[in-house]
């Protein structure tokens, strides 16, 4: 009895170990493709044979043969709807390309007749919806009434918050209302005499014309043509004409008189443009006068030399065209020892300073040179180069690094007081003592929320400091080893670090003059750490086991060097020349990728059932050649090759599968991926006996159901033309709701008609 109670307690515990430990392969696992072939494509029958002949009547221009043949397969389908079978479905396809015969005239009323029936298809209602869609007339309206949409929707969003905020009540409010008032009258001024919209249209009315010149519609067409060509002209007229003053400001009159020709071509004879051009052409004559003065000779000062002196200042010249700076500062200071200046004064004092740049010693060469440029312009001229010199931020980059510190200082305080009415009051073109009373409700609401901007500081910083990073880069180029170059490095190192620029940050505290091993360390991990990141985001495996290979020979000594090894090596091992994914959604939205003579999948595989073996989430991967891995729920993946002319039949139910989501669902977009194409075409051609596995060939392209790309609920635009907003916070004390009139988007092409 004991003996048959130790046997029984053994195999339990045997069943049990083997139900804890893994399942074993089902066989759709060991085997999921099938060896089958595909079904035969089923021959044509009588209807599909009459649409043949639609076609081709169609093609021969028949059509009264051709609505014979319609008619018959129009019975037909009513027959089998009558017997509750599933028509053809080539009814519409051939009314449609019978009414193609009509010509461009009467084609469109005819696509709208047929879009109104229901049981149209999906493609051929899209198509034709596009059709529509694209007609010049069509297009004008549309564009026009959204320029009209976002002339009054523009005001009235202007106008709807501070109105709204105004019945809240309260001092600040009502100034509030009333700023937002003036603002709407300058947004109104400020809209184009031709906008964006109106440019669409107007080259869609001339396309119109160019198609249809003897249509009914072409008189008004050809009047709006010409009402909408004015308004251009006088946009772009008062463009080239403001275009032309501004050049006039900046001193240029040839390019001023160039802006007037074009004004000249659009309005003809304008006072404005005439006044302009006169005092261009007046600009033009007295600086081609004051360019041939300066062209002619001029009387040099007298400086008698003999020929000792002679022979020393020709040294003197040649010391300046030739040697270095502390060369010439000695031959300047010997000159001044031996003889009298006179005439040279100021140019010896020049060149002496000289001696302070060639031993780094910027300070003191500055400091001489104020004293050279606060010599009198009229006895020497090397007063005004010792100015160009001073003021020259090249030359004298240090004085600019000054500069941007105190600049930068004063805006980070600005923005902690004042936000975003540091800069002053927001430009309206009205008078500034009007601006800044409208700007002083801002002003006073920015002090109050002080402490909020102080505790926003530190997540902020890294926003600043763009000018002193600048200059500062300057000054180290300029002088390396300067004397400042410490304090600079130091501060650049700073400013570095704030942004996460990790190698600029390196570089600036190795070249101080006692670096820290434990901060270059850091540095160092942080750029290997930063590197790994940045190689996750290149699709090419050279590339990316190049920078692999980068921070294991340049950053060996970090704790990254083991994360580079291991996922080279994992790239290694998993490379493959494509790598083309269909998701298992994907796959079972459209059966007919995976059916005998496709892919040949087994059915057990995506019918849910864990038990009898299941794809994972992750789907089916091409991998080169004709060569596919399957994912698997708790299991390896399986990697088989699939036969050539399944794989091309797959390839091709692919493209058309992919071609049929683009035509019928509006969300779809193209999505350009040359090198999945070429795969593509040469696995329809049968030409994958050799993989391509140049790195460039690759292509990691992801095709997902339409559940996974636009999610399971189908979002819709709503029908209202408004939209309640939400908007408040502590630059204004307070929550309001509104109503704000939803302004249509830009076309793609809108640039090209700005």
């Amino acid at each position: 009895m004991r003996s048959y109670v130790v046997s029984s307690l053994v195999i339990t515990a045997l069943w049990l170990a083997a139900c804890a430990g893994p399942r074993a392969l089902s066989p759709a696992e060991r085997e999921p493709l099938v060896r089958e072939s595909a079904r035969r494509q089923p021959l044509p029958d009588e209807v599909e044979r009459a649409a043949g002949r639609l076609a081709a009547l169609t093609l021969a221009d028949q059509p009264d043969t051709a609505a014979e043949i319609l008619a018959a397969i129009q019975e037909h389908d009513a027959g089998l709807e009558a017997q509750g079978e599933r028509p053809s479905g080539l009814s519409d396809n051939g009314l449609d390309l019978l009414n193609s015969l009509d010509g461009t005239s009467s084609y469109p009323e005819r696509a709208q007749q047929l879009l109104e029936r229901r049981d149209i298809d999906p493609v051929l209602r899209r198509r034709l919806e596009r059709y529509l869609e694209s007609q010049p007339l069509r297009v004008a309206e549309r564009r026009l009434r959204e320029d009209r949409v976002r002339k009054l929707g523009s005001i009235f969003n202007q106008l709807v918050a501070p109105v709204s905020r105004f019945f809240i009540g309260g001092a600040v409010p009502t100034i509030e209302s009333g700023r937002a008032a003036i603002a709407s009258l300058l947004l109104m001024h400020s809209f184009p005499e031709a906008t964006t919209q109106e440019r669409q249209a107007l080259r869609a009315y001339q396309e119109f014309l160019e198609r249809h010149p003897d249509a009914p519609e072409s008189e008004w067409v050809a009047e709006e043509i010409a009402r909408y060509k004015r308004k251009l002209h006088r946009q772009l007229h008062g463009q080239a004409l403001e275009a032309a003053e501004r050049a006039m400001k900046a001193g240029h009159p040839d390019a001023a008189l160039a802006h007037l020709d074009r004004a000249d071509r659009l309005v003809p004879n304008d006072r404005r443009a005439a006044s302009l051009r006169v005092r261009a052409k007046w600009e033009q004559e007295r600086r081609n006068v004051a360019i041939q003065r300066s062209l002619g000779a001029r009387e040099v000062v007298g400086i008698p030399l003999d020929l000792e002196t002679a022979a020393e200042f020709e040294q003197l010249a040649l010391a300046v065209l030739k040697a270095p700076p502390d060369q010439v500062a000695r031959h300047a200071a010997a000159w001044e020892d031996r003889h009298d200046s006179g005439p040279l004064w100021g140019e010896v004092r020049f060149l002496q300073t000289y001696w302070y740049l060639a031993h780094n010693e910027e300070d003191e060469f500055f400091r001489a040179m104020k004293e050279v440029a606060g010599l009198d312009p009229r006895r020497s001229t090397m007063a005004r180069h010792a100015r160009w010199l001073i003021n020259d931020p090249e030359q004298n980059p240090h004085a600019f690094y000054r500069a941007a510190r105190r600049a930068d200082r004063r805006q980070r305080a600005g923005w902690i007081l004042l936000g975003r009415h540091a800069r002053g009051p927001t430009r309206r073109g009205l008078p500034w003592p009007l601006e800044w009373i409208l700007s002083l409700p801002g002003f006073a609401t920015s002090l109050v929320t002080m402490p909020v901007r102080l505790l926003q500081y530190p997540g902020t910083r890294p926003h600043f400091g763009g000018g002193v990073l600048h200059a500062g880069e300057r000054y180290l180029a300029r002088f390396p080893e300067g004397q400042h170059a410490e304090e600079v490095h130091r501060e650049l190192e700073g400013l570095y670090a704030i942004r996460g620029r990790w190698g600029q940050a390196l570089e600036h505290h190795r070249a101080r003059a006692h670096p820290d091993p434990k901060r270059v360390a850091t540095y160092r991990e942080r750029i290997a750490e930063r590197t790994l990141d940045a190689a996750e985001l290149h699709r090419r495996l050279d590339v990316r086991a190049a920078i692999y290979r980068s921070v294991l020979n340049e950053y060996s000594d970090t704790p990254q060097a083991e994360r580079a090894r291991s996922e080279l090596k994992e790239l290694v091992l998993n490379a493959s020349p494509q790598r083309i994914r269909l998701s298992k959604e994907f796959l079972r939205e459209y059966p007919e990728l995976w059916a005998p003579g496709a892919l040949g999948l087994r059915s057990e595989l995506l019918d849910g059932e864990e038990e009898n073996g299941e794809m994972a989430d992750e789907g089916i991967t091409l991998l080169g050649r004709t060569w596919v891995r399957i994912s698997l729920v708790g299991k390896e993946p399986v990697v088989e090759e699939v036969p050539r002319e399944d794989f091309a039949r797959f390839i091709a139910a692919l493209e058309e599968v992919s071609y049929r989501r683009l035509v019928t669902d509006e969300r779809e977009r193209p999505e350009p991926d040359p090198q999945r194409d070429l795969f593509f075409e040469r696995a329809r051609l049968g030409l994958l006996d050799e993989a391509d596995v140049r790195p460039s060939a690759r292509s990691e392209a992801v095709f997902l159901s339409t559940a996974e790309k636009h999610g399971r609920i189908r979002r819709t635009e709503s029908i209202l033309p408004v939209e309640i907003v939400l908007q408040g916070g502590l630059e204004d004390f307070g929550l309001a709701a509104f109503p704000r009139v939803r302004l249509p988007r830009e076309t793609p092409d809108a640039f090209l008609y700005r």
